[in-house]
């Protein structure tokens, strides 16, 4: 069994770890709720599904944060 890891990157340039984003309790629930998926692919597009989406409510340009697959 492979090691799987999820890398969080941002754009220091858009955003810094200081800045206030909105994200809502249902966001955070589906966060949680996205760590649980077994399948490894399909947990990481569901992961940048819910960034995207808290991009778009906080106004980000694409690429602003972002998750991806690191071993």
């Amino acid at each position: 069994m492979r090691e799987y890891e999820v890398k969080f990157k941002y754009d220091k340039s858009q955003v810094t770890t200081e800045k206030a984003l909105m994200v809502s309790v249902g966001d955070l629930r589906d966060l949680i709720q996205a760590f649980s998926i077994p399948d490894d692919g399909q947990r990481l597009e569901e992961l940048q599904r819910i960034f995207a989406l808290v991009m778009r409510k906080n106004l980000l340009r694409p690429g602003a944060v972002d998750v991806s697959e690191s071993e």
